[in-house]
Parts: C-alpha cells; structure tokens; sequence
C-alpha cells in the first residue's frame, strides 16, 4: 500500500492527541489516581528494586502497563506528553500492521484501507484513549497486532514473535483478558501449529508466574494475577443496584451496613495483610448479593451494556457518586449546577459524536456482510465483542472505557458506511485519485 496517505493522517492523529491533551489538561494529566498508581509502578519497575515493592501500588495493579511505561521511560521520562506520544505511534502501527494484513488478504481494498485508517484515528475513542496515562490504549495496540498477527497466519517467524509478545503483554495488562487465551489456542489448534501453541502457552505461564513470585514477595501469597478482582466483581455484583463501581472512601455505604465493622478491621490493617483480605471481602460480598437475590442480579445486566457501550469512554460519572440510583442518570451530564456553563453542549457533542460512530458501525457491518459472506476478521470482531459485553455486564461492572480496546477493531466497519455514501453522493472519483 502507498503510505503517504497513512503517514498524512497518522500526523493528524498525532496532532489531536496532543490538542486534545492541551485542552484537557487537567484531565489526561497524571494526576489521575489510576494514572498516578500506573507511573508510580513503572518508576519501580525501571529501578529494579523489587524486594521492596510498595504493597499499595500494587495491591490493584497488573504490571503490564507500567512495564510498557518502564520499558520506554528512558525516551519519555514519563512525561504526559511523550506518553501519549509514544502510545499514540504504537497504536498507529498496530492498526497500520492490521490492516496490510487484510489488505493481503483482499479483505479489504487500499481505497477501504485509508478510509479505515482515517475514521479509526480521528474517533475520539481513540484519540482521547491514546492521550491518557491509562492501560486501555496500549491494550488496543496489543489487540490490534494480535488480530493483525491471526490474519497474516503463522509462516514467518517475525509474526509468531509479534503474536507472543503481544498475547503476554495483553495478559500482563489484564488479567481478564485471560478468557480470550482459550480461543486463540483453539485457533492455533485448528490450523495445526502445535509447536507454536506450545510455545504461546509457556509465555503465558512463565509471564503470570514471574507476577505470582512478585506478589509472593510482596504479600506472601503466591497468586499470579491481581488482588483487584475482588472490587471489579463487587462493583458490578451488589445490592445497590446500580451496576457501577464506586468509591468506598467517599461513602462507606457502598458495602452493607452489617459488613462495615468488618471492613474497618480490614482497612486498619498494613496493605501487606490488608490488600488480599479486601479482595477476598469484596468476593464474598458479591457471591452474597446473588446467593440472597439471583434475579435482582440479572436485571442488573441490561444496565452494565448501556453503561459498557452507551456512553463515550472518556464519561465516568458514576464512580464519584454516593447515592445509587438505577438507571444511565444522564442528566447528571446536562445539569448547569455541576458543570461550567459550557458542560452541557461539550457533552450532548460528545454523545452525537460517539453515536454517530456507533450507527456507521452497525450500518458499515451490515453492508460489509451484505456485500462479501464473514470472514475471520469479521469473526474475530464478534468475539472480542461478545467476550467484552460479557466481562463488563456480568462478572464486573459496567464502565464505558472498558469498551475502547476492542473499539478500534469496530471502528473500521464505519469505512464500509464511508464507501456507500460515497458511491451514493460523491461525483468526483477519488478513488481513482489515490491510487495515482
């Protein structure tokens, strides 16, 4: 494929992280408390002083992000700016490496390439995801050259290496993304590369077992994910009702009140004992509140979509909430009270915006299957999709940024919309045009 066009529109995408950044600087800064507690580990993953790991820092931390950021801190001393940068070209590739691939393929044609290319990387989905010091932007990398890796197929060597890094990587960054492992071992089985299904699952094992001796130092327990499971399940798995993760220090009636006494005890306590003894609180307070009431849970559900898929990443919130209401309460994004004067129109834009790119979706998907049967691609898109919604309607709770990482993949359906209007409207033929 010629790259001028793709170099063009990577500079734009480029450019709007960074406006994007400038604007909003008090919110994609590093002042964030994920994004704070994400510097933090990688500062003590670049010293290599791992005998006295901070117990807090890592208490909710899966190491994949901050070793990213660890491994590339000597280019961009972790500043916000080059972060985001540095985010922002991987991310690029990523996509760019996809789509060759299925270029290669002749799934798509180089006219749907650039139109792909661009509608991705103007989304502010994307964009926005790319400025921030949080994992999901890296995660979409990793998804991104997973896909890209499953449609190249396994022939040369420098593609099994991009596929293992990126399947540990993704694991490292998010442990639920665990339950995408099965499927791609099974596809590796199905096209009889044993050897190298052998080999992914042994990265895999030796990754999260490298985590496991780390959080055995740290808490004296050998687990090989997390300690954060247990306040994802609770948020999304309570009486509240509300399918929303909120935070605990702001209202300690977000747990029962006949758990609260317990749960002082808890947070009394140093993090080495502290950490695993909240998650496993929080685990028994959601298998609690289904074991006293399965259907209120399951009502529960329809909820955490709306929440996971109805609402631009960048919105949370629900989380600073202390009063748990059912329903989207998205009234709160129009309310003069809460917000400067310009809140209201900044977010109904945003909703348009991110709706707008949910409607081309679906309506790109549909022409796309209406003009060539499915294929691997397509079928990769439903399962990430599927596995997704599941997670973040069911186990966990519901939070629109947990969508972004799969966002991307979605977002390239929105050029097959691009193709009809244009085929629809359009005189002038551009398409000869970029090939020239």
């Amino acid at each position: 494929m010629k790259k001028k066009f793709f170099i063009i529109i990577a500079v734009i995408h480029l450019l709007l992280v960074v406006a994007n950044l400038v604007i909003y600087r008090d919110i994609f800064n590093q002042k964030n408390d994920d994004s704070q507690r994400y510097v933090r580990v990688a500062k003590e993953l670049a010293s290599f002083n791992y005998s006295n790991a901070d117990a807090y820092l890592n208490c909710c931390t899966a190491p994949g992000y901050p070793l990213f950021l660890a491994i590339f801190k000597v280019f961009t001393r972790l500043n916000n700016y080059m972060v985001a940068i540095s985010q922002a070209l991987l991310y690029i590739i990523a996509l760019y490496y996809l789509l060759l691939q299925l270029h290669k393929k002749g799934y798509l044609s180089y006219p749907l390439c650039l139109a792909a290319f661009f509608m991705v990387l103007v989304c502010p989905e994307l964009f926005e995801s790319n400025g921030r010091t949080l994992s999901e932007s890296f995660c979409g990398s990793m998804i991104l050259l997973i896909v890209g890796s499953v449609i190249n197929g396994f022939d040369k060597a420098s593609v099994k290496v991009i596929f293992v890094i990126a399947v540990s990587f993704l694991m490292l960054a998010r442990f639920e993304y665990l339950v995408i492992l099965p499927f791609l071992l099974l596809f590796l089985i199905y096209k009889k590369r044993y050897l190298f299904t052998a080999v992914t699952v042994l990265a895999v094992i030796v990754v999260v077992s490298a985590n496991g001796f780390r959080n055995y130092s740290t808490y004296g327990i050998f687990n090989p994910l997390s300690f954060g499971a247990g306040t994802v399940i609770y948020g999304g798995n309570n009486m509240n009702g509300d399918g929303s993760w909120h935070i605990i220090e702001k209202d300690i009636n977000y747990i029962p009140k006949a758990q609260q006494a317990k749960y002082l005890s808890i947070k009394s306590k140093e993090w080495k004992c502290r950490c695993p003894e909240e998650d496993s609180f929080y685990k028994e307070q959601a298998f609690a509140a289904w074991k006293g009431n399965i259907w209120f849970q399951l009502k529960i559900i329809p909820l955490k979509f709306m929440k996971l898929w109805g609402l631009p990443g960048i919105f949370d919130y629900h989380s600073g909430l202390t009063e748990y209401k059912k329903g989207m309460q998205m009234g709160i994004l129009f309310d003069s009270n809460i917000w400067p004067w310009y809140g209201k129109y900044k977010h109904g834009f945003y909703l348009a915006v991110y709706w707008l790119f949910l409607l081309m979706i679906i309506a790109g998907f549909y022409l796309k299957i209406k003009e060539k049967k499915i294929d691997l691609y397509d079928l990769s898109v439903i399962l990430l999709f599927l596995i997704i919604t599941f997670l973040y309607s069911v186990p966990f709770y519901g939070l629109s940024r947990f969508h972004v990482p799969v966002f991307g993949l979605m977002a390239i359906y929105s050029s097959f919309t691009v193709k009809y209007f244009y085929k629809r409207f359009c005189k002038r033929d551009l398409i000869k045009t970029l090939y020239k």
